[in-house]
C-alpha cells in the first residue's frame, strides 16, 4: 500500500510540474509575442536591393546600395545551389515547423559534453531569416525565444519556397556581397544561373 502511495505522490508531483512548467512556457511566449511583427508585415518584406543607373544602351553606369544585393526568385535558385545552403545550414528545413528541437538538443549536448568549447548555432534558416530581418544580432534568451516565435509565425504564413527566396536573397557571404546573386558575381564572375555544375 506504502508503494502505491508513493507512486501515487510521484505521479501527481511529476503531472503538476509538467502543467506548471507548460503554464511558465506558454506564459513566457506571450510576454515575449507581443509587439512582434505580425502575419502580414511577415508577407509583404522585401529585402533592400541594388539601385542601378542604365546608359541609354542599357549598360550599368553606376550601382547604389548599402548592401550589395541582387534579389533571386525562387524559381530562378539552382536546385544545386539550394540544396547545398540546405544541407549545410539546416538538413530538416522541409520537415520542421521554423523551429527544429532534435537540433536545438543535439547543440545543447554537445555544448554540455565539451563543457562550452564546441558551440554551435541551432538555428534554422527560418530562424536566421527572422534574425537577420526583424531582429538584432544579440547572443541572447530573449532574442532567441523571439526568433522561435516570429519563424512559427513565418512557417504559417510563406511556404518553404518562399523562405528559402528570402534566405538566399538576405544572407550575407563576405565582401560585401548579400545572397546567392551578389555572391556568384563577386566570387565565380558569373549569372547566378551558371552554377549549376
Amino acid at each position: 500500500m506504502l508503494a502505491l502511495r508513493m507512486l501515487g505522490a510521484l505521479f501527481s508531483t511529476m503531472t503538476l510540474a509538467a502543467v506548471f512548467g507548460a503554464l511558465v512556457l506558454g506564459a513566457i511566449f506571450f510576454i515575449y509575442g507581443k509587439g512582434l511583427p505580425g502575419y502580414d508585415e511577415l508577407a509583404s518584406y522585401k529585402p533592400k536591393t541594388i539601385s542601378r543607373i542604365y546608359s541609354g544602351q542599357g549598360l550599368i553606369i553606376d550601382e547604389f546600395a548599402s548592401e550589395r544585393r541582387l534579389f533571386a526568385q525562387a524559381e530562378d535558385i539552382p536546385d544545386l545551389v539550394k540544396a547545398a545552403f540546405i544541407s549545410a545550414e539546416d538538413k530538416n528545413f522541409y520537415t520542421h515547423a521554423g523551429y527544429d528541437p532534435a537540433g536545438m538538443a543535439s547543440a545543447l549536448r554537445d555544448a554540455v559534453r565539451s563543457r562550452g568549447k564546441n558551440l554551435r548555432g541551432a538555428s534554422t534558416i527560418t530562424q536566421q531569416v527572422m534574425k537577420n530581418f526583424l531582429l538584432d544580432g544579440s547572443r541572447s534568451a530573449e532574442r532567441k525565444i523571439k526568433e522561435i516565435i516570429l519563424a512559427t509565425r513565418i512557417e504559417s504564413t510563406l511556404d518553404k519556397e518562399e523562405i528559402l527566396e528570402l534566405y538566399l536573397n538576405e544572407i550575407f557571404l563576405g565582401q560585401n556581397s548579400y545572397g546567392v546573386v551578389a555572391a556568384a558575381q563577386t566570387y565565380f564572375n558569373k549569372p547566378l544561373e551558371d552554377l549549376q555544375h
